[in-house]
């Protein structure tokens, strides 16, 4: 790489990681419920973004405000970087790659705007939160795509490393759908439908029949919690199979890693390891709390983490490109 474009390696990184930071403000804005707190958009209670008073941010609107603020800043550290892309020496393909983040944080922006001028609408809020993954996966392809790691790799991969690449992809897959069932779960307010853990509804296999439903009903009156149709109990209850789905496969590709003997992918395996069990402890600990604002909002940011690295992990398994 160029030296006068090193910054950008470091500045992509920064964007990697500026971007987990904003899915942590939009969990926190969705876990305290104040999504509508700043009920306009694109300005906040008549004032342009940048100039609302910060005496001002307070209660929700502080959560709600913050979160643009980011989203804002995210916004022009996209631009500067698809500009940087462009007048570097970088292939054809990561410039575009470039203007496809861009294009995508532009119309981020857009949903995040209608999702409040047409109250929360749930698929449009499930869009915005998958879409945030969607961006994180580009910039951890953009930021390895200029790292040292890469520019200093062999052109091929060792003979026998399809099958783990392969699994990675797999795991990839289930990390996504697992990260829909959890979006569509915390925007159907589903996320207490099951209000006990590791047990189902008072037993360690659901029946989804009336009894079944009373029962947990009865659980969400006596504790002033909102009250759960089967439908929010089935939409849990697949968030909870997919975690066991990406643990397994998760394990699985450990497994195929420790035999495949790629010792420069020990640090990345024990990072899966350590990552997925963190996160299976905070999806027990939503549920533990009851759905305690900085846990669920954890448990959200560490999803985010996990796929950065699962993507990561496929990049460094990928046959190289020009």
């Amino acid at each position: 790489m160029n030296n006068s474009h090193l910054w950008l390696r470091w500045f992509s990184k920064l964007v990697v990681l500026s971007t987990l930071g904003l899915i942590f403000a939009g969990a926190l804005v969705k876990s305290h419920a104040v999504g509508l707190s700043v009920p306009d958009w694109p300005t906040t209670y008549g004032k342009h973004m940048f100039s609302f008073p910060f005496s001002d941010m307070v209660g929700g609107i502080f959560y709600e405000h913050l979160h643009r603020l980011i989203a804002t800043t995210i916004g022009m550290m996209t631009i500067i970087l698809a500009v940087g892309l462009r007048f570097s020496n970088r292939p054809t393909w990561l410039k575009k790659l470039g203007y496809s983040a861009l294009g995508v944080v532009i119309l981020q922006g857009m949903l995040g705007g209608i999702t409040v001028l047409y109250f929360l609408p749930p698929v449009i809020s499930i869009f915005h939160g998958i879409l945030a993954q969607g961006f994180l996966v580009i910039t951890v392809i953009i930021g390895y795509s200029l790292s040292k790691e890469r520019e200093h790799r062999i052109s091929e991969n060792p003979h026998g490393i399809e099958s783990l690449l392969r699994s990675a992809y797999y795991l990839g897959i289930a990390v996504v759908i697992q990260l829909f069932l959890g979006a569509l779960m915390r925007h159907t307010g589903s996320g207490l439908a099951i209000p006990d853990f590791p047990t189902v509804g008072g037993g360690w296999l659901p029946v989804f029949d009336a009894a079944f439903l009373d029962h947990i009903n009865e659980f969400m009156f006596e504790n002033d919690l909102n009250m759960v149709s089967m439908s929010q109990v089935w939409i849990h209850y697949s968030h909870r199979l997919g975690a066991v789905s990406v643990f397994l496969v998760t394990a699985l590709f450990l497994f195929k890693m420790y035999k495949s003997n790629e010792t420069q992918l020990l640090s990345t395996g024990m990072m899966l390891a350590l990552v997925v069990l963190v996160q299976i402890t905070l999806g027990a600990s939503v549920i533990w709390t009851v759905r305690n604002p900085l846990i669920a909002s954890l448990h959200v940011v560490t999803g985010a983490g996990y796929l950065a690295l699962v993507t990561l992990t496929v990049l460094r398994l990928r046959p190289l490109s020009s």
